[in-house]
């Protein structure tokens, strides 16, 4: 047993380890009442203050927000430490016909979840998305074809950040060139439905 930790609090702290690595988000509070048959949020939230007490982990007042900052008490080593991520969707299009930020959240766009780090998806929101560049990569920019690109949604942009845009179905990666109103539109062309905050490739 991890030293310091009750056989409760051991429990409770290994099944948020596995929860978050299996599903790439912490557990809620509620959902560790159900798993343990705790009866009460204060119940539960009795063993996480005392798990943020000995250096365990840490929370939030908002859904989600745990994050395992100590190691996994089973390993011998505590070495081991859980890998804090998100799961967000990867949109493989958007259909032509509704508002552009509706259009993200539609589950039949969505090719599956993936987890990030939580370094790299923070900037993104927990409303954020993933796209996959296309075979032409992105024009003058150092983007591949096939990597992945963590997006925060929002309409506008400021010169020369690097936009996602959307018009008559199709996706596009470019550069905000100062022209957008402010909703996000370009004028006949295109309208912004989020910001590049980060990129992924494998090799």
């Amino acid at each position: 047993m991890a030293k310091g930790l009750t056989e409760k609090q051991r429990k409770i702290l290994e099944y948020i380890i596995d929860f978050q690595r299996e599903n790439g988000y912490p557990p809620t509070i509620r959902e560790l009442g159900d798993a343990f048959e705790i009866g009460s949020l204060r119940g539960v939230t009795v063993h996480l203050d005392a798990l943020h007490h000995k250096g365990f982990l840490t929370r939030e007042r908002r859904s989600r927000s745990i994050k395992v900052v100590g190691p996994d008490p089973r390993d011998p080593d505590g070495a081991r430490k859980s890998e804090p991520a998100t799961r967000l969707p990867l949109i493989r299009a958007l259909s032509a016909g509704t508002d552009g930020m509706d259009k993200i959240a539609s589950e039949g766009q969505v090719e599956r979840y993936i987890s990030i780090p939580e370094e790299i998806s923070a900037p993104a929101t927990e409303n954020g998305f993933v796209i996959r560049v296309g075979a032409t990569g992105v024009p003058k920019e150092p983007i591949l074809p096939g990597d992945l690109l963590v997006v925060r949604p929002q309409r506008s942009a400021l010169s020369g950040e690097l936009v996602v845009t959307y018009s008559h179905g199709d996706l596009a990666v470019r550069r905000a060139d100062g022209q957008e109103t402010p909703d996000g539109a370009v004028p006949g062309e295109s309208e912004i439905v989020g910001r590049v905050v980060g990129l992924i490739r494998r090799y």
